[in-house]
């Protein structure tokens, strides 16, 4: 994967979606302050990433790469009736129910860690954080040798 240089979101989101033949729409969300800041739903015909929209916009990028991560990573969508999780992020519906329906319960945590070193090494390479050596898990060290080589980055 080619991260654009100069670093543009909406274009390595572009990029992605041609690569996987498939559309990925990114839409700021009223996010519930005690629940998620982000969240991926994969429907039939698209891809949908959920950011919130309350929060500075170098949060929102770490927040939608972080979902690209997940996408990226083969990870589940964490919703059994995607179409159904769309719906009630629409803005009408009651933030209790949104609630109830966010949580990334069925994810585990080898996954929330993928996810956040996709994002963290998007982010470095975009020059938007500073470089530093990183001490990873064994379990890791696989993961993150792929991204790193998939963005064409060394360790």
């Amino acid at each position: 994967m080619d991260v654009p240089d100069p670093f543009d979101l909406q274009e390595l989101v572009r990029r992605i979606a041609v690569a996987r033949r498939r559309p990925i729409q990114l839409r700021a969300a009223a996010m519930p302050a005690d629940g998620p800041s982000g969240l991926w739903i994969a429907t039939r015909s698209a891809d949908h990433i959920c950011y919130a929209a309350g929060t500075s916009p170098l949060h929102q990028e770490h927040i939608v790469l972080h979902e690209l991560g997940h996408l990226l990573c083969g990870h589940a969508s964490p919703s059994p009736d995607p179409d159904a999780m769309i719906r009630f992020l629409m803005p009408t519906l009651d933030p209790a129910v949104v609630r109830s329906v966010l949580g990334r319960t069925a994810y585990s945590d080898p996954e929330e860690r993928q996810a956040e070193m996709f994002a963290m090494l998007v982010l470095e390479r975009a020059h938007r954080l500073p470089t530093r050596r990183r001490r990873v898990s064994p379990e890791l060290t696989e993961v993150l040798d792929r991204i790193e080589a998939a963005l064409g980055a060394s360790s």
